[in-house]
């Protein structure tokens, strides 16, 4: 007969679990390290232990990459902190650029750097606008023509796209 525990045990070997593979262990590993019967019941302790916590429909994965961006951050945010009070610049420059980058991995994690929904509506038909820009080099060169104004030709000449074929 398996052993049992209590559910408040169950829960922080899950915890474990999932700091584990957040830390790049192998699910076998953690299997073999925190007693789990199987890869896949550490495997579904992980997935259940995220439900819970992050109450979120992402995936394990991600909530695991997630964890370790945010260690490291606080980590590297802990030796900022030394490298100031020591006045190490070098060491408060490059700290400070992988502090961002996490933080910036971080924000797109979270949905922060989502693309703006652009819609773009065009209410014409081509036959229409071929009528207005025919109207419009219509225009441009009768201006040219009787005014002698070259800006005018110039500003036909602009929107004019064609190719010889022979």
């Amino acid at each position: 007969m398996a052993p049992t525990m209590s559910r408040y045990a169950s829960r922080e070997r899950a915890k474990e679990a999932f700091e584990m593979r957040a830390s790049r262990h192998s699910w076998r590993e953690i299997a073999d390290r925190l007693g789990y019967r199987s890869v896949g019941a550490a495997q579904t302790a992980v997935a259940r232990h995220v439900a819970r916590e992050r109450r979120e429909p992402t995936t394990t994965t991600v909530e695991a990459h997630k964890f370790g961006v945010e260690t490291r951050c606080r980590a590297m945010s802990q030796r900022f902190a030394a490298a100031f009070r020591n006045g190490d610049d070098d060491t408060l420059v490059a700290l400070n650029r992988e502090i961002r980058a996490n933080e910036v991995e971080l924000a797109k994690l979270g949905g922060y750097y989502a693309p703006d929904r652009v819609d773009v509506t065009v209410d014409t038909t081509p036959a229409l606008a071929t009528a207005e820009w025919l109207r419009q080099v219509r225009e441009a060169s009768a201006a040219a023509v009787s005014g002698g104004n070259p800006a005018a030709l110039a500003s036909a000449a602009e929107v004019i796209d064609a190719e010889v074929v022979r």
